[in-house]
């Protein structure tokens, strides 16, 4: 491996870790679990990432780590999870040298943002609160906008709920308190917006394209018809004559004076 070596701490002899099966040690923000299973020697976050307790006081068998509080089950060589509510554990490489076994203990993901991004998108997928709370926590920490959250989130329940829902409406009515906020109430609001979002998803059918209409139609006309579809309740009538006034180029300012209008 090309890693410094003062990246790494020597976690014991390997005679010492088949004998006992496990060590614990510490790393530079956290504690290692470091594991000898089936041959193999496997490191990662001493942490359960769903609730905090200690994994070395689990169990493992063929190559599953077990936590004994909530019986979340993960693989020792990747870190991630059988059971989705309780989230991946981080890993860490290890080095034998000679009879030693050395352990990085320094853990950064290489794009923090993009990672958290896309554990957003599966924490809003599945509905998993926990997973929700950590990413918007993550990007944020990784220099991420408030705004970019609101529109990660607002376009997941765009594309995964054919209509809109009451997920949307406290996100939105949430993300206009945004600037207002104080840090960790501004964390808050994300996470609960977010979080109604996915609920609002869950089970549902996702959302059915629809075209404008092939005619070119003056702009008036279709400020009228959109309208009219409102009062009535016809929302693919609304939808498609709000595409037809996009394919045309309209802009989002008079866009969102149609739909105020309406």
């Amino acid at each position: 491996m090309n890693v410094p070596n003062t990246d790494f701490t020597l976690a014991g002899t390997l005679e010492e870790l088949k004998a006992k099966g496990r060590l614990v040690v510490h790393g530079a923000h956290r504690p290692i679990l470091v594991v000898h299973d089936r041959g193999g020697v496997f490191a990662l976050d001493n942490r359960c990432p769903h609730m905090g307790f200690p994994l070395d006081r689990g169990s493992v068998e063929d190559g599953i780590l077990t936590c004994h509080w909530h019986h979340a089950r993960f693989d020792l060589e990747s870190g991630c999870t059988f059971d989705l509510w309780a989230d991946d554990t981080p890993t860490f490489p290890v080095e034998l040298r000679n009879d030693e076994v050395w352990v990085r203990t320094t853990f950064e993901h290489a794009d923090p943002a993009a990672h958290w991004r896309q554990r957003l998108n599966d924490g809003l997928a599945h509905d998993i609160g926990l997973v929700i709370a950590k990413a918007v926590q993550g990007q944020l920490a990784a220099g991420v906008a408030k705004a970019d959250v609101v529109r990660q989130a607002t376009l997941f329940g765009a594309q995964n709920r054919d209509g809109w829902g009451v997920g949307l409406t406290i996100l939105t009515a949430l993300a206009n308190l945004l600037p207002g906020l104080p840090e960790d109430e501004a964390y808050l609001a994300l996470f609960h917006g977010a979080r109604r979002v996915a609920s609002d998803c869950d089970g549902q059918p996702p959302r059915r394209e629809r075209a404008p209409l092939e005619s070119r139609l003056e702009p008036a006309t279709l400020k009228r018809w959109l309208r009219r579809w409102t009062k009535v309740r016809h929302r693919e009538a609304a939808e498609r004559t709000l595409l037809t006034g996009i394919a045309a180029g309209l802009t989002p300012g008079s866009g969102a004076n149609w739909v105020n209008a309406a």
